[in-house]
C-alpha cells in the first residue's frame, strides 16, 4: 500500500506539473529560419532598433522610432501612411484623454478580398521603460509577420496593419482609426496583441461578443492555443482595457494577445532587451502568422455567432462549444450529483449530518487557507519593506514565493482533513467538498457562462468516480482499484486547474496570493480521498502536512534571498520636480515612503509629507515633498481668443501653449465651474460624452499628450453667472538643470518608478476669468 500511495501522489504531481509547463511557450526560431515562417530571431533585430530607450508618445525618440519602422515598411514593398490628427477620449469621463497621434497604417492587398483583417499594436511606451515587450514585441512581430506573408502566395482578403500611437496614455490612435479612417469600415477581424510582463506563453485572453464562429476558425488555426472562456469571462467585468476596446465599441470582431509572466517588469525600466523572452515574442508571431493566413483566405462579411465556451487541453487543442449547451449539460450533472449521493444514502456509505459537516470542514479549509497565506505574504512585506516600493504588488522571483503559499495551503488543508477525518468519513468530507463545486457550477453557469467549463467537467469526473465506488462491493479489496479510478477521474480537474491557478496567480500578483489559494483547495477538494489516504496508517498521518510545511518554509526563504535589489534586479523609487509660477517656489517631491540613498539629496532634512494640489489636483494620495531651487523656466500660457454669450451659455475660446515645448500638458477647470461642453482643437466634449457620475464640484480635467510646438485651440462652455478659473500644468520628461548644482545620477540598482510624474519636471499656473461681461 505504501507503494501504491507514492505512485498516486507522484501521479498528481506529475499532471500538474504537465498543466503548468504547457503554459511554456514555443521555441525560439533562429534567423535561419525557412523565410515563409515567423522567426523571432530575426524580429528581435528590429527590437533592438525600437527598444533602446523609452519612446512616450510626442518625443523625440517616439519620432526615430516611427521613422524607422516606416523605412522598414517601405523596404518590404508596402506603402505606409501616417494618420495624424487630434483625438480626444471621453471613455473614463474627467481626466478627459486627448493627444495628437502619428498612426501608421499600411495595406497588403488580396485577390479577392470579402473583409480586411486588421493586425494592430501601438508602438508608444511609458515614459520610464523602452517596452521591449509593451509593445515592441507585437510591433516587431508584426514587421516579421508581413515579411513572411510576402514570401509567400496571396491571401484572399486584403490585411491591414495599424501600428497605433497613445495607447498608454488612453486608447488614442486606436479611437483615432476607428474615428477617422476610412480604411475602418473595410475590416472585418481585429488581431490586438499586447504584453503585460516580460515572458510566458501568449495568451488569447479576449474576443469580441458573438464569437462562436471566430473560436471555431481559432481552434482550427492555432498551433499551441493558450485560451479559454473564463479569462474573457472575468476580463468583461474588469475595467482595463487595451486597443481592442476601441475596435470593439466600434463593433469590430476580434482576438486579444497578451502574455503575462514578469509583471514585476510591466510599465517599468526593466522592460529591455535584456529581460524579454524571445520565445514570448515567438509565441505572438507564431498567432499572427498562422491567423491571418487562415483567416485571410475566409470570407469575412459576417463573423458573428453565438458564444461559446472553450479552454485549451493542455496546449495541444481547443475545446470549445456553444454556450447553448451549458444547461443541458449542467442539468446532466445535477441529476448525476443527485444520483451518487442517493446511492451513497442506499449504500450507507453517505450520513446527511456528515455531509453537512463536510461540507462546513471543506468553508474552513477555503478560509483558513486564504487568511493564513494573506497573513504570511504580510509578514514578509513586513520583514521586507522594500516590497512596498513595487505597485505591481510583486516582487523578483515572486514563483518562489507562489511555490511557498500553495505548499502552505496544501500543509493547512490536508492537516485539517487529518483532524476532520477523525470525525467523518471520506465519503462524507468529499460529498461535502463536492457540495461547493456543485453549487459554485450553478452560479458559474447562469451568471458567468465563460467560467463553467471550470467547474462542470472537473465535478463531472469526480462523481463518475464516486459513483463507481458507492456502486462497487468489494469495498475492502477493492481499495487499490478504488483509488486508481478515483485518480483517474481527478486527472481533468488537475488538467483544468492547475494551469487556472497559475495563470490567475500570475494576473493578480502576490499582494492577492490569498485569493489565489481558494483556487488551490478548491482543487485539493477533488483529492480528498488522496489526502485520507496519506493518513493511513496512523503513524504517518502528519506526514503530508509536515512536508508541505518545510517545503514551504524552504522556499520563503529561498525567495528572500533571491528577491532583492541589484543591478539586474533594480529598485525603484521616484522624484520629480514642481514650480509654481503664481508664488515663484519650488520643490522636489516623490511618492516613495521615505527617502533613499539616491532621493535623499534631493528632499533636504525639513521634509513633508501631505497631497500636492497646485500640480496634481486629482491626486489624494500625500509625497514626500521639500523645498527646492528655482530653475528658470517658462510657464504654461493661455492667450484669450474671444468670450461671448449665445442662447445662455458663456463661451470662451482661448489658445493653450507651452513656451518650453512640455510633452504634456494638464488643463484644470475650478470644481465651481460646471462645464457644460468643451472643443479641443475641433474635437467636441458634449454634455452627453461625461459620464453620469461626474457631478458639478468635480474637477474638470483634460490631459493632452504630445502637445503641439503651436498649442491647441480650447473652447469651454459653462454658465455666464460662473467665474472661469484655470490651472495648467505642464510636464516634461527629466529633471531640470539647476546653474551650480549638480546631483549624481541613480545607481544601477534603482529605477524610476512606474509612476506618471517620476523623474519629471511639472510647471504649473493658474488663469482666472471673471464672469461673462455680456
Amino acid at each position: 500500500m505504501k507503494k501504491i500511495k507514492i505512485v498516486t501522489f507522484l501521479f498528481i504531481l506529475f499532471f500538474a506539473f504537465i498543466g503548468i509547463y504547457q503554459l511554456n511557450p514555443p521555441a525560439a526560431a533562429p534567423i535561419s529560419a525557412p523565410l515563409m515562417e515567423f522567426s523571432s530571431g530575426r524580429a528581435m533585430n528590429h527590437l533592438e532598433a525600437i527598444a533602446q530607450k523609452p519612446h512616450p508618445i510626442g518625443s523625440p525618440e517616439h519620432a526615430k522610432v516611427r521613422d524607422y519602422i516606416l523605412k522598414e515598411l517601405t523596404a518590404q514593398g508596402l506603402s505606409p501612411e501616417v494618420q495624424k490628427t487630434t483625438v480626444v477620449n471621453p471613455r473614463w469621463g474627467t481626466p478627459f484623454v486627448a493627444g495628437t497621434v502619428h498612426n501608421i497604417v499600411a495595406r497588403l492587398q488580396g485577390t479577392n478580398n470579402t473583409k480586411a483583417i486588421l493586425v494592430a499594436a501601438h508602438y508608444d511606451s511609458v515614459p520610464n521603460g523602452p517596452g521591449a515587450s509593451d509593445d515592441g514585441a507585437a510591433v516587431v512581430g508584426m514587421l516579421e509577420t508581413i515579411r513572411a506573408l510576402r514570401a509567400d502566395s496571396p491571401l484572399r482578403n486584403d490585411v491591414i496593419f495599424l501600428i497605433t500611437d497613445g495607447e498608454e496614455p488612453g486608447l488614442l490612435g486606436a479611437k483615432a482609426f476607428v474615428d477617422e479612417h476610412p480604411w475602418a469600415k473595410d475590416v472585418g477581424l481585429v488581431l490586438n496583441f499586447e504584453a503585460r510582463g516580460n515572458s510566458g506563453a501568449s495568451v488569447m485572453f479576449e474576443t469580441s461578443s458573438d464569437n462562436g464562429w471566430l473560436i471555431k476558425e481559432f481552434a482550427k488555426a492555432a498551433t499551441h492555443p493558450v485560451a479559454n472562456s473564463l479569462t474573457y469571462s472575468i476580463y468583461k467585468l474588469l475595467p482595463n482595457d487595451t486597443d481592442l476596446t476601441m475596435f470593439k465599441q466600434a463593433g469590430l470582431s476580434g482576438f486579444n494577445f497578451a502574455y503575462l509572466n514578469g509583471l514585476i517588469h510591466y510599465h517599468t525600466f526593466s522592460d529591455n532587451l535584456e529581460n524579454i523572452d524571445e520565445r514570448s515574442l515567438q509565441h505572438h508571431g507564431d498567432y499572427a502568422l498562422a491567423l491571418t493566413r487562415h483567416f485571410g483566405n475566409l470570407d469575412l462579411k459576417d463573423t458573428k455567432e453565438s458564444d461559446a465556451v472553450y479552454f485549451d487541453i493542455l496546449g495541444l487543442a481547443l475545446f470549445h462549444y456553444p454556450n447553448v449547451w451549458i444547461a443541458p449539460l449542467t442539468v446532466f450533472v445535477v441529476l448525476l450529483f443527485v444520483g451518487v449521493v442517493v446511492l451513497g444514502f442506499r449504500r450507507k456509505q453517505l450520513t446527511f449530518s456528515g455531509i453537512v459537516l463536510g461540507f462546513l470542514a471543506f468553508l474552513l479549509s477555503i478560509v483558513s487557507a486564504s487568511l493564513i497565506v494573506t497573513l504570511t505574504w504580510w509578514m514578509i512585506c513586513t520583514l521586507h519593506t522594500g516590497y512596498r516600493a513595487f505597485p505591481q504588488g510583486d516582487t523578483y522571483n515572486s514563483q518562489f514565493y507562489m511555490i511557498s503559499f500553495v505548499a502552505l495551503t496544501i500543509a493547512i488543508t490536508s492537516g485539517l482533513y487529518v483532524w476532520f477525518r477523525k470525525k467523518i468519513s471520506v465519503q462524507n468530507l468529499t460529498v461535502g467538498a463536492l457540495l461547493w463545486w456543485f453549487i459554485l457550477m450553478v452560479l458559474t453557469s447562469v451568471y458567468l457562462p465563460g467560467a463553467s467549463y471550470l467547474f462542470t467537467w472537473p465535478l463531472l469526473f469526480s462523481l463518475v468516480g464516486l459513483g463507481f465506488i458507492f456502486a462497487s462491493r468489494d469495498r475492502d479489496s477493492g481499495r487499490v482499484k478504488h483509488l486508481v479510478v478515483l485518480t483517474a477521474c481527478a486527472i481533468p480537474g488537475i488538467i483544468l486547474l492547475a494551469p487556472t491557478i497559475y495563470l490567475v496567480f500570475v494576473a493578480l500578483s502576490l499582494k492577492l496570493s490569498g485569493v489565489v489559494m481558494v483556487l488551490v483547495v478548491l482543487l485539493l477538494g477533488l483529492l480528498i480521498p488522496h489526502l485520507c489516504l496519506m493518513s493511513i496508517p496512523n503513524k504517518n498521518k502528519w506526514l503530508l502536512p509536515t512536508a508541505s510545511i518545510l517545503v514551504s518554509l524552504s522556499f520563503i526563504v529561498l525567495a528572500s534571498l533571491t528577491s532583492g535589489f541589484d543591478a539586474n534586479h533594480p529598485k525603484p523609487n521616484s522624484i520629480f520636480y514642481g514650480l509654481n509660477a503664481d508664488t515663484g517656489k519650488a520643490i522636489w517631491a516623490s511618492i516613495d515612503e521615505k527617502p533613499d540613498e539616491w532621493t535623499s539629496q534631493f528632499l533636504s532634512a525639513n521634509t513633508e509629507k501631505g497631497i500636492l494640489a497646485e500640480y496634481l489636483p486629482l491626486v489624494p494620495k500625500k509625497f514626500l515633498n521639500s523645498q527646492a531651487p528655482v530653475a528658470t523656466l517658462a510657464a504654461p500660457n493661455i492667450e484669450p481668443l474671444s468670450d461671448q454669450v449665445r442662447h445662455g451659455v458663456r463661451i470662451v475660446r482661448v489658445q493653450i501653449t507651452s513656451p518650453r515645448q512640455a510633452r504634456i500638458m494638464s488643463i484644470y477647470v475650478d470644481s465651481n465651474t460646471e462645464v457644460l461642453a468643451a472643443v479641443v482643437n475641433g474635437k467636441r466634449i458634449d454634455k452627453n460624452d461625461i459620464p453620469a457620475h461626474i457631478e458639478p464640484g468635480k474637477l474638470w480635467v483634460l490631459n493632452y499628450f504630445a502637445f503641439p510646438k503651436e498649442g491647441i485651440e480650447l473652447t469651454l462652455e459653462v454658465k455666464p453667472s460662473q467665474p472661469l478659473k484655470i490651472r495648467t500644468v505642464d510636464q516634461s520628461d527629466g529633471l531640470p538643470g539647476i546653474p551650480g548644482i549638480f546631483f549624481k545620477t541613480r545607481p544601477k540598482d534603482m529605477m524610476p518608478m512606474p509612476f506618471g510624474v517620476s523623474d519629471s519636471t511639472l510647471v504649473s499656473k493658474s488663469f482666472t476669468f471673471g464672469t461673462s461681461k455680456k
